[in-house]
């Protein structure tokens, strides 16, 4: 694997509070102080990104969810506006969407941010219910449809929206028709399997450490808690091991530093060196296996298919 000079992709906890309390979620559980991130802080670490990389893909969370920020001063769009009059490219946000109501959506789209990811995980209320504790299926599922409403008034068409299934035991027979309801609406979708989120959150199978690869995480991405500490990875969400603090340090000397010194290790394949979490981490697996399957390619295979035939049929 190639060793990055800055890291491609950033998470930034802008609040490290959620409203759910999700199952296979290690955050209802969390021992880490919650809190928001500084504007001073956020400011200096997306000001390094601009100028060292404005094309790494930032995600304006990390454990948390941003739209608890939609009513704050600053508020998780002032945040989006920052980043992208500095100059970013690629703007995310992750949410369990229960938050999106219309006016959200609008001010999302507004201030520039360039893609989207909602968690719903199920194809029916009873599954979600039990997956996504505290949510609200029904109304979960309008604010997506009004969201897709809303990009559409506004002519937005290149901002990405797109819905996320974790694969579990309890969900995987709702997968398919999951799938073929929000192409059909005319967004991507995003399916992943289940993290144990380093050992977190219990996880039968999740790889032999006897074939263990380079984590991908590890290797081009950065994630930043509210307070400024650098985590081994977006698996580590209660940062058992902190790399660097970007209050003192700039993100590229914490990522050339004790990251790099992760990444040679796991380059190196000297397992038995790693620090904890990542020596008994099986995630590792799972960072290869996320898959989007994209309403804009599928569209794009079902016209030539339509093209083949026809040309078949001549």
């Amino acid at each position: 694997m190639n060793n990055l000079t800055f890291p491609k992709t950033v998470l930034v906890d802008t609040v490290s509070f959620c409203n759910l309390k999700c199952s296979m979620c290690s955050h209802k559980d969390t021992k880490r102080k919650k809190g928001r991130m500084e504007w001073s802080l956020f400011t200096k670490i997306i000001d390094e990104i601009a100028s060292e990389s404005p094309a790494t893909r930032v995600w304006l969370v990390f454990f948390g969810e941003a739209l608890i920020l939609k009513n704050t001063n600053p508020s998780i769009f002032d945040m989006i506006k920052y980043a992208k009059s500095a100059g970013l490219k690629n703007v995310v946000l992750n949410s369990n969407g229960c938050l999106l109501d219309r006016e959200s959506s609008q001010k999302l789209i507004a201030a520039g941010l360039d893609a989207i990811y909602i968690g719903i995980d199920a194809f029916c209320e009873e599954t979600y219910n039990q997956l996504r504790v505290g949510g609200n299926y029904n109304q979960t599922v309008q604010n997506v449809l009004d969201l897709i409403e809303v990009k559409n008034e506004m002519k937005a068409r290149k901002f990405r929206i797109h819905v996320q299934f974790v694969e579990l035991a309890i969900n995987k027979g709702q997968k398919d028709d999951f799938t073929q309801y929000w192409l059909s609406q005319g967004v991507d979708v995003k399916i992943r399997k289940e993290l144990s989120w380093s050992g977190l959150v219990a996880n039968k199978k999740q790889g032999d450490f006897n074939e263990r690869r380079p984590c991908y995480w590890i290797m081009d991405t950065m994630s930043i808690t509210d307070i400024g500490d650098v985590v081994t990875c977006a698996a580590d969400p209660e940062g058992r091991f902190i790399a660097g603090n970007i209050n003192s340090q700039s993100l590229k000397d914490v990522w050339q530093g004790k990251l790099g010194d992760l990444r040679k290790l796991h380059n190196d394949h000297e397992w038995e060196k790693l620090p904890f979490p990542c020596s008994e981490c099986r995630d590792w697996l799972i960072s290869y296996d996320d898959k989007v399957i994209s309403n804009e390619k599928r569209g794009l295979k079902q016209k030539l298919s339509e093209v083949l035939k026809r040309a078949r049929r001549a």
